[in-house]
């Protein structure tokens, strides 16, 4: 079964850049922008992982983290935060997996993947 990788964002060059990258490497990907319900979007589907775009600090994605991380029925589910905005993120990033750069290439975001333990299961040993 196919797992799928919700990328909670705004920006569409973003979000066309991770689903390319989420799908290259065998996901589905489910979008969800600043006017979609991210929060019941996130039960409904039960995403093996979400990406996050916090960028500008402040804006959506931090009230998307903060509650991730706090709401026992999403807790547990792995995220990644775009773009990593090192020493600016500070103690805000409790709980989260992993870390995307901001000019993302494909390695980085196989290896973020594999940090997070799904891809092993996601693409073979010949690919």
């Amino acid at each position: 079964m196919t797992q799928t990788i919700m990328i909670a964002a705004n920006d569409p060059n973003i979000i066309y850049l991770l689903q390319r990258y989420a799908e290259e490497s065998g996901f589905q990907t489910v979008k969800a922008g600043q006017d979609t319900d991210v929060l019941n979007l996130v039960q409904q589907v039960k995403p093996a992982l979400i990406i996050v775009e916090v960028n500008p600090p402040g804006t959506m994605g931090w009230e998307v983290l903060r509650w991730l991380k706090t709401e026992p029925s999403t807790c547990n589910i792995p995220v990644v935060v775009y773009p990593y905005l090192g020493e600016e993120m500070g103690e805000r990033l409790e709980g989260v997996v992993g870390y995307l750069q901001e000019s993302v290439m494909y390695d980085d975001f196989l290896a973020t993947l594999e940090n997070a333990g799904l891809l092993a299961d996601s693409l073979s040993d010949d690919s």
